[in-house]
């Protein structure tokens, strides 16, 4: 598998149909992929109409238990969980991915002005799992 990948498979809580799909989704990218060992995140949209619910939280958690996946229910339209999405998947790759120690060594910043880690040049943050806004909205995330 190509570093840097991995994949958010998303139902809707409030359509049967959606959560359906999801097995044959998984399993053709097993297949297309030649490993288990995907990162993913299995993802229950629409949790701010739980009056409309018709997949329960709970079975989703296990399809996801059973998978080694982690889970999460999300509101797209009330903005609830939609970055850990990304934050989740992006730790998942990362522990998959395996460091190249010269690659490392050459990326190491060689301007001592610039501190390395956190922050970046012109206040870019470099690291996406802190992202933080300086409250300029120029926060903005480097995924290598």
């Amino acid at each position: 598998m190509k570093n840097g990948q991995g994949f958010v498979l998303v139902y809707s809580i409030t359509a049967q149909s959606t959560y359906n799909d999801l097995v044959d989704l998984r399993d053709t990218i097993l297949k297309v992929k030649d490993t288990a060992d995907v990162p993913m995140v299995l993802v229950g949209n629409k949790c701010d109409l739980e009056d409309e619910r018709v997949v329960g939280k709970e079975v989703g958690q296990t399809l996801a238990r059973n998978w080694g996946s982690t889970f999460l229910e999300t509101s797209a339209k009330q903005k609830i969980n939609v970055n850990e999405i990304f934050f989740d998947l992006v730790r998942q790759i990362n522990k998959r991915t395996p460091v190249n120690k010269d690659k490392k060594m050459k990326s190491k910043n060689p301007n001592p002005s610039v501190s390395s880690g956190k922050s970046g040049i012109d206040g870019v943050h470099a690291d996406p799992l802190h992202a933080t806004s300086n409250g300029n909205n120029q926060g903005c995330c480097v995924l290598l």
